[in-house]
Formats: structure tokens, C-alpha cells, sequence
């Protein structure tokens, strides 16, 4: 009768036990996860902020490039040589 009652009382000790490490396993999956996911969602917003400043900057320097342009052609000789007689073709 000894014998039996201690073999309840193991198995009871290894539910719990395995109760326990399953939930420590799960709960220990979830932290581990979230982290992860924490990391990537972060990483990938910095390279797409990276991205995004690298061609606002490759516009910028193209609007720059054009505005000066177009203002050294409006202060040519030509143009104004036309604004000063524009009947004449």
C-alpha cells in the first residue's frame, strides 16, 4: 500500500513539474518572440528611413541642379535680348 501511494504521490510531483516547465517554456517562447520581432520591426525602420533620406537627397540635389540651370538660362543674353523686343523673331 506504501508503494502506491508513493507512486501517486511521483506522479503527481512530475505533472506538476511538467506543468510547470511547459509553462515556464511557453512564457519563455512569447518574451523570446515579441524581442525578436521587436529587433527586425526596428531594424527595418531604420533602413527605410535610410532609404527614404538617401533618394530625398538624390531629389534635392536634382531640383538644385534645375533651379540653377533654368536661372542661368533666364539671365543669358538671348532672353533678354527677346524681352527687350519680343515682335522680333
Amino acid at each position: 500500500m506504501k508503494f502506491l501511494v508513493n507512486q501517486r504521490l511521483a506522479t503527481r510531483m512530475s505533472i506538476i513539474t511538467t506543468a510547470l516547465t511547459l509553462a515556464g517554456m511557453v512564457l519563455l517562447w512569447f518574451i523570446v518572440s515579441d524581442s525578436a520581432a521587436s529587433t527586425v520591426r526596428n531594424d527595418i525602420t531604420n533602413q527605410m528611413t535610410d532609404a527614404v533620406e538617401s533618394r530625398a537627397s538624390i531629389i534635392n540635389d536634382y531640383v538644385t541642379s534645375a533651379e540653377e540651370y533654368v536661372t542661368a538660362f533666364a539671365l543669358g543674353r538671348e532672353v533678354r535680348d527677346l524681352l527687350a523686343d519680343p515682335a522680333s523673331p
